[in-house]
């Protein structure tokens, strides 16, 4: 069962020189206990996309166009008020700095018992015992004293730590991840990516996790969707990009290519794609990733190409999605 469907999405910032098309016609769904994996170069439109279902905008920004739905309500027409039950309580969210998403000059303890004090009518004292289970649950050492603390006494780690007790203190329905490990070394992001697979394991939350890293999307996805210019190129079971199907996009491709491999020639230079990803007000006509795509044609510049199904499971946003660049 679907529990988020998103379905021809466009939300645009309204600025002096145009508008921004930061979503521009996103459609993707996530299943009941699954994980989706949302890739994409900065600037693709991932964490807009992840702010549009939590409508958190800013003061010129809006949905134009789509739908979202959650659980079966349609709340990409909520008002904010009940937005406000939904955040935090339905659908969490893990920012990407937890060096600045949390409060410096509130304890831990405040902060993840405002959310339950909001959301499950807990009186103070009740919060700070669950405050506290919660921390044991993101295995915090010495949660009683951490409780206690405030952020800047705490390392990245046990910042981000926190950020998951508090995102899952209402056992959400969904939780999103926007990049929850870009701060920290390769070993503490281990053990986070672990965490996050365990408590998943034992809530049976469903998971938006966005991230530029294709090896923590293989490690961490059931199903992926790959973006660029605020759009779906390629959606499938992570299966099926990293290894089964003979279909793939080209951007897709780019991305598998520039990742250094244990078992590649060092001799040999990492394929790299071209260029840089275009300004959103100087969007190019057809295939917006034509300009740097090595098998474009004059079809590819001139038209776009919609969100096509090459099985049951795998849509390509492409004209000539055939794998390693060949052309029908």
């Amino acid at each position: 069962m679907k529990l988020l469907e998103i379905n021809n999405l466009h939300t645009y910032f309204d600025t002096k020189r145009g508008l921004i098309k930061a979503v521009n016609g996103v459609s993707l769904s996530i299943e009941e206990g699954r994980t989706l994996g949302v890739v994409g170069e900065s600037g693709s439109g991932k964490s807009q996309t992840a702010m549009s279902i939590l409508k958190l905008f800013e003061s010129n920004q809006k949905i134009y166009e789509g739908e979202i739905y959650f659980n079966g309500k349609k709340i990409s027409e909520m008002s904010e008020k009940e937005m406000t039950h939904i955040r935090g309580n339905d659908i969490s969210m893990i920012f990407q700095e937890p060096m600045t998403s949390l409060n410096p000059v509130f304890t831990v303890n405040r902060q993840i018992s405002e959310v339950l004090m909001l959301h499950q009518n807990l009186n103070k004292k009740e919060a700070e015992a669950k405050s506290i289970e919660m921390l044991k649950a993101v295995k915090i050492a010495n949660p009683e004293q951490v409780n206690k603390s405030y952020p800047f006494q705490l390392s990245g780690g046990m910042r981000q730590r926190v950020m998951i007790a508090m995102a899952l203190a209402c056992k959400p329905k969904l939780l999103i991840a926007d990049e929850p490990t870009t701060a920290l070394d390769v070993t503490i992001q281990a053990q986070i990516l672990r965490l996050m697979n365990e408590l998943k394991a034992e809530t049976g939350t469903s998971i938006m996790f966005i991230t530029h890293d294709l090896g923590v999307i293989n490690q961490m996805a059931d199903d992926v969707a790959v973006m660029y210019c605020g759009q779906v190129v390629e959606t499938a079971p992570v299966d099926n990009i990293f290894m089964e199907s003979e279909f793939i996009h080209p951007y897709t491709e780019g991305l598998l290519t520039s990742i250094p491999r244990l078992n590649s020639d060092k001799n040999k230079r990492l394929d790299a794609i071209p260029g840089s990803v275009p300004h959103p007000l100087d969007l190019p006509k057809g295939c917006k990733f034509a300009p740097r795509c090595k098998y474009a044609t004059d079809r590819c510049k001139q038209e776009e190409p919609q969100l096509t199904a090459v099985n049951a499971k795998h849509a390509i946003r492409c004209f000539y999605p055939v794998k390693r660049g060949g052309k029908e």
